[in-house]
């Protein structure tokens, strides 16, 4: 008897010293595991949401900067598509007409991170040439607390600027305004962006002021989307837009 007691103490012991083995090997990797970077987790939701394939090359850009007033660095995420206009436009048979156009459509985007919660916003579409990629800068013009979001985009040979204020996590467009247009033509014509105070609000007001813009020779089509031609204020205004706190959105006198 004793010599079967023995015999089922060991077989126990040897039983549980398995199992710790076992758990152990599941969950040492699991303590391994790395959280993604900001970078990875921007990729993921772009793909799944724009439906991305794996075969596709697309470009990509993070932008950091304080966009709510919470004391926490936000991102900014683009997306430029430009591979999937080309092969879209191939496979509908307009490759003239598309090309004609610059291929402007929604091959432009841009998602927010919150850097508090790491939260993404939706993806926010800029219809414009995918031929060239968004631009994103930053200044202080509705609040001092935290910058808003300044997205330059291209369409043909005319650039275009977007403003927009993170408001409860979301980022809003609060403005829009041509920076030049007829770019390498003889009626090319520009403006200059400068920044007031405000009139109505405490948010900055917008001066718009004609400008002078370099001459720039365009021999490849391609370069329109490229260049950035030098921009001086002739010292002109243009208009002058002030913000609406109701509305959210900048309002200029007729």
């Amino acid at each position: 008897m004793k010599l079967i007691y023995s015999l089922l103490i060991l077989l126990v012991i040897v039983s549980c010293a398995e199992d710790t083995s076992s758990e152990s090997n599941i969950t040492e990797p699991q303590k391994n595991k790395k959280s993604p970077t900001v970078e990875q987790m921007f990729t993921r939701q772009a793909e799944a949401e724009l439906g991305i394939p794996a075969n596709e090359n697309y470009t990509s850009s993070i932008y950091i900067e304080e966009l709510n007033g919470d004391d926490s660095l936000d991102y900014i995420f683009t997306v430029n598509r430009l591979e999937y206009a080309l092969n879209k436009a191939i496979e509908k048979g307009n490759i003239a007409q598309r090309a004609e156009m610059g291929y402007t459509g929604k091959y432009n985007y841009f998602f927010y991170m919150d850097g508090a919660t790491k939260e993404i916003s939706a993806a926010i579409p800029v219809a414009s040439s995918p031929h060239s990629p968004l631009e994103v800068s930053f200044e202080n013009v509705k609040t001092e607390a935290y910058k808003d979001i300044l997205v330059d985009f291209r369409i043909r040979n005319s650039k275009f600027r977007k403003y927009l204020s993170v408001t409860r996590k979301i980022p809003f467009e609060t403005f829009e305004m041509m920076v030049f247009d007829g770019l390498g033509t003889a009626e090319a014509k520009a403006f200059s962006f400068e920044y007031g105070r405000g009139s109505y609000s405490l948010s900055k007001d917008i001066l718009i002021y004609k400008a002078y813009m370099e001459n720039i020779e365009i021999n490849d089509p391609m370069d329109i989307y490229k260049a950035n031609p030098k921009i001086e204020s002739t010292g002109e205004l243009d208009r002058l837009w002030f913000f609406n706190d109701n509305q959210n959105k900048y309002f200029t006198k007729k």
